[in-house]
């Protein structure tokens, strides 16, 4: 998975949380005038960071903080050495060599990841680029971040806390200052950024959160949400499916979300040989709030056809559409200007229970975020097993 953005119109604080309510792994890379900086997570928590360059790495905090000494600094480093390209971090590395005691790492380490942050927060100018896969990460060695067995968690949502507070103490004091964004950008080189090649410089924010300005003619959805607020809206429906007591409630966040990028979007109930179309929007009203009730379509899944083969896989489908959803779908709906379309099945059990369907109808083709849309079904489904699973137990 790969996701892109532009810091003026999606603050990092949102994407943080995006990757701790998910629970995903990966490297989140920040870039701006002054440089770059990383942040890395497993599982929703963070495991390492790289401030700025890496001007200030872990083994100087801690040194700082009295927790290690520069002696013990230098033995981890040189057992780091010994280790080549498979070689742990160098705060895991401290704490299989007893050299540091593991409540000191995890304070260094938090205070490192806080300045990372903070640092970011003062940059009005910038982009992210969020690699789920990347194989390189800070300190130089090779990571991925399901391959190390023993690291320090830092506690996404208290970490960042922590690092908002004290970012709004030090604006307060005036010991910080927010990067003018009418100051003229300089020339980076390459030897600036500590970067091997320059075409890293040119990593643009094209994707998803292209084409945010007022003149963009892409669709934002018919709730009016922008690709801008696709994050944050993301973020708010997870923390509501927590909430949610019923397969319904759950199909039914799901459809609002869809219909905030696509004008037409339809639930579609896995029943016995068939799917029994439910909820839409845009479809029965052209009110975009209003969710219609249900239409009492029903699809037959015994021929071969897309629908069919994506009950079966449970795979999220984006693409266009074929003969079978033209003849079942398309003649009681009406065909959408573009050949485009989506589906979002939810799982349980290792089956889809039901899918979102959703196109552009009339309106202009427009940018489909597929990777927030398959975070959404990661998360639906897990709800939706959450709620099966109290069903079972009160039975």
């Amino acid at each position: 998975m790969s996701l892109t953005g532009d810091l003026e119109h999606l603050p990092i604080v949102d994407v943080i949380q995006l990757m701790n309510s998910t629970r995903k792994s990966g490297i989140l890379n920040v870039s701006g005038r002054k440089g770059e900086s990383q942040l890395v997570f497993k599982d929703g928590f963070i495991v390492s960071a790289s401030h700025l360059n890496n001007s200030v790495r872990i083994g100087e905090v801690l040194v700082g903080r009295g927790a290690i000494t520069e002696e013990a600094l230098k033995q981890a480093l040189e057992e780091q050495t010994k280790a080549g390209g498979g070689r742990a971090p160098l705060i895991v590395t401290l704490l299989e060599m007893g050299l540091v005691e593991e409540d000191q790492a995890y304070k260094g380490l938090q205070e490192l990841i806080e300045m990372t942050i903070i640092e970011i927060l003062t940059w009005k100018k910038g982009g992210f680029v969020l690699e789920a896969n990347l194989k390189q990460a800070p300190d130089d060695y090779q990571y991925y971040p399901n391959d190390i067995k023993r690291e320090i968690n830092i506690d996404t949502q208290s970490v960042l806390m922590d690092a908002l507070r004290i970012f709004d103490e030090k604006m307060r004091d005036g010991e910080l200052s927010i990067e003018d964004e009418n100051e003229e950008e300089s020339e980076i080189t390459a030897d600036d950024l500590g970067l091997s090649d320059l075409d890293h410089l040119e990593r643009k924010i094209p994707g998803v959160y292209a084409g945010l300005d007022d003149s963009s003619a892409s669709h934002a959805g018919q709730g009016g949400a922008g690709p801008d607020n696709l994050v944050r809206r993301l973020n708010d429906v997870i923390a509501g499916l927590a909430d949610l007591g019923s397969a319904p409630e759950i199909a039914l966040a799901q459809l609002r979300f869809a219909a905030e990028v696509f004008p037409r979007v339809l639930t579609l109930i896995v029943g016995r040989g068939e799917l029994i179309a439910e909820k839409s929007i845009g479809i029965k009203s052209s009110d975009p709030a209003a969710v219609s009730s249900p239409l009492g379509l029903r699809i037959p899944l015994s021929e071969p056809s897309l629908l069919s083969r994506t009950v079966k896989s449970g795979d999220f489908y984006a693409g266009t559409c074929d003969d079978f959803v033209v003849e079942h779908l398309y003649t009681r709906l009406g065909a959408p200007s573009s050949g485009q379309m989506v589906l979002l099945p939810v799982k349980s059990a290792g089956r889809a229970v039901f899918l979102t369907y959703a196109d552009f109808g009339d309106e202009p083709e427009g940018d489909i975020p597929e990777d927030l849309l398959e975070m959404l079904i990661d998360q639906t489904g897990l709800a939706l097993e959450k709620v099966l699973k109290r069903r079972e137990s009160v039975r």
